[in-house]
């Protein structure tokens, strides 16, 4: 009988042939890896810019109802203030007088904030007025005189017409000779009745009862009585490091701080207004600045206006090259500003 050796019945493979299939493998698995993580970072990018898209378009609607709100029921040359108040709330320039500003129902600042997301790259401010339509009914509250208490003045009304009037509304206070239309803040409000504007408002809008010039509260300057409109004051710009806000300013009842805040879109890289006028001119800062009252009333002309956001979609720590910036657009008319105000 012929034994056949057990070498020849065990065959395997060699130490070559395993480092090799292993070699083969591992390149296999790398590969595929890679082109999972590949896959990974694009849907990130995506969800990511999926994300900062919809939070801007939404950002622009807000932007589109207030543009169309600007100067509902408001008053068409706008309502006095004290000087720089601008400098003051939103950070615009001081201007060259002493003269009282003029809040007017759309106001601008160019080129106002620097982005550190875009070196050297510098931003727009937008800011709108118009009535609360819900005060009161939708009513006016009329009142009968002005008095002054120390530096405060106060506004008396008719018993019990005051009632839905509170501690931080914002308004526009008009006398009946039409000739004085004041942007005050309620400080006190007692007995139905009585509305004191007091100097130490939160803003500073309202004037000392003991001013002389431009620093003498107007509403002291008129006899009889007027009407009271509680107004939205809102404003857009985007801080330094890319996150457009949008601002509402009083109406807070007893709020300590009376700036409600909501950040809408991070990762803003510019936001850009163009203004259009009744003259079929076409200008990036009509007010210069809010400088001055001649400068701030031109901003009743604009009939149109463009909006530009910049967004840069966030860069992941493992994402080889940036995504591209994406700008998003819209004209917006500011019909209200000619037809439905007072």
């Amino acid at each position: 009988m012929k034994t056949i050796a057990a070498s020849e019945q065990q065959k395997g493979f060699t130490m070559l042939e395993l480092v090799i299939a292993m070699t083969i493998f591992l390149i296999a698995t790398a590969a595929i890896f890679g082109v999972m993580k590949i896959a990974a970072i694009q849907k990130n990018t995506t969800s990511t810019r999926t994300d900062q898209l919809r939070s801007a378009r939404i950002a622009l609607e807000y932007i589109r109802r207030d543009t169309l709100n600007a100067g509902l029921g408001y008053h068409r040359t706008g309502g006095n203030i004290p000087d720089d108040i601008g400098n003051s709330l939103f950070g615009f320039p001081k201007d060259g007088d002493s003269e009282r500003d003029l809040l007017v129902s759309i106001f601008a600042g160019d080129n106002l904030t620097e982005n550190i997301l875009d070196a050297g790259k510098k931003m727009d401010f937008l800011g709108f007025v118009s009535r609360n339509q819900t005060f009161n009914g939708g009513n006016l509250v009329n009142f009968q005189s002005t008095n002054k208490n120390g530096e405060d003045v106060y506004l008396m009304t008719a018993a019990g017409a005051a009632a839905n009037c509170s501690v931080g509304d914002l308004y526009l206070v008009e006398s009946d000779s039409g000739t004085t239309q004041v942007i005050a803040m309620a400080t006190a409000v007692a007995d139905n009745n009585k509305i004191t504007l007091g100097k130490n408002d939160p803003f500073k809008v309202n004037q000392s009862a003991n001013g002389t010039g431009e620093s003498q509260n107007l509403l002291l300057t008129t006899s009889g009585g007027g009407s009271i409109k509680k107004i939205n004051l809102i404003t857009y710009s985007v801080s330094g490091d890319g996150i457009l806000t949008r601002k509402s300013f009083g109406n807070l009842g007893n709020a300590a701080n009376q700036i409600e805040q909501r950040e809408l879109v991070f990762g803003v890289t510019d936001f850009q207004i163009k203004y259009f006028l009744e003259d079929g001119t076409t200008l990036d800062n009509p007010s210069a600045n809010n400088n001055g009252r001649e400068n701030q009333m031109k901003m009743n002309n604009v009939v149109q206006v463009q909006i530009s956001i910049t967004i840069m979609p966030e860069t992941k720590n493992d994402q080889q090259t940036p995504a591209a910036p994406v700008t998003l657009k819209e004209f917006i008319s500011t019909r209200n500003l000619r037809y439905e105000a007072s």
